[in-house]
């Protein structure tokens, strides 16, 4: 069972046997695929899933703003600068919701 050469999509192999005293089915692994080496020592992998909600959290402010800004600056004159604070704030408001779920 060493050396099967399997697509690497096949996880495990299984094989169902009969159990002579009860007769009852019982599965056995025959083959059972190895899982990928995490790259990430543990210690650090709430840092880096931190770091990961708040680049997405940024995104998303990015995102809102922008567009915000544009529907702002086409309804009147100046209104991207007028509507700066709200818009920051708006975009901000989304932001904080995106990293807290």
């Amino acid at each position: 069972m060493d050396n099967l050469k399997l697509d690497r999509s096949v996880q495990r192999i299984t094989i169902l046997k009969k159990d002579p005293e009860s007769g009852k089915v019982r599965p056995a692994a025959v083959y059972r695929a190895k899982g990928r080496k995490k790259k990430t020592p543990k210690a650090l992998r709430p840092i880096e899933k931190f770091l990961r909600r708040l680049g997405k959290a940024q995104a998303r402010a990015a995102s809102v703003y922008n567009m915000r800004h544009d529907r702002s600056a086409k309804k009147k004159k100046n209104g991207a600068l007028r509507d700066l604070i709200t818009n920051v704030s708006k975009a901000r408001k989304q932001a904080w919701k995106s990293l807290r779920d």
